[in-house]
């Protein structure tokens, strides 16, 4: 299993990968014009030349990112694409200066693994809505 920066020819893919994480309402839809616009703020695992696996690197705020759209393809699961992911992501957030990485999310135990605790974080006050099924926020503070 291996991690790059996504390109533009990834888009597709990601988006695919993103949408079929989208009907139980797990992740929000990344359309493949987003995806390619945004590619740069991707990383895509793969196992034997195939992406496998996404994630999206959101820069939230000064010193804050996101990891969003982590997603891994069913057949391609425990196979570390997750893992792979989230380090590659915690790696791209302190090349760019991000000193807290957080995720929301109801997968407290996948998260704790990584070393991510449920914190509130008050710039996602305003953004939080009723109708969201997620209430975990999940951060971790970076050694930049």
């Amino acid at each position: 299993m291996r991690t790059r920066r996504a390109t533009q020819h990834d888009a597709a893919r990601i988006s695919a990968l993103i949408h079929s994480f989208t009907t139980d309402g797990t992740l929000l839809p990344r359309s493949e014009a987003f995806v390619s616009t945004h590619a740069d703020h991707f990383i895509v695992a793969e196992d034997e030349g195939q992406v496998v696996g996404c994630v999206h690197l959101d820069e939230y705020a000064p010193s804050l990112s996101e990891l969003r759209s982590l997603a891994v393809d069913p057949a391609a699961q425990g196979k570390g694409a997750g893992r792979a992911l989230v380090l590659a992501t915690e790696a791209l957030a302190r090349k760019r200066g991000a000193s807290t990485l957080f995720a929301v999310s109801n997968d407290e135990a996948f998260f704790n693994r990584f070393g991510f605790v449920a914190r509130h974080i008050p710039e996602l006050d305003r953004e939080r809505s009723e109708v969201s099924r997620y209430k975990g926020v999940f951060a971790k503070d970076l050694a930049v």
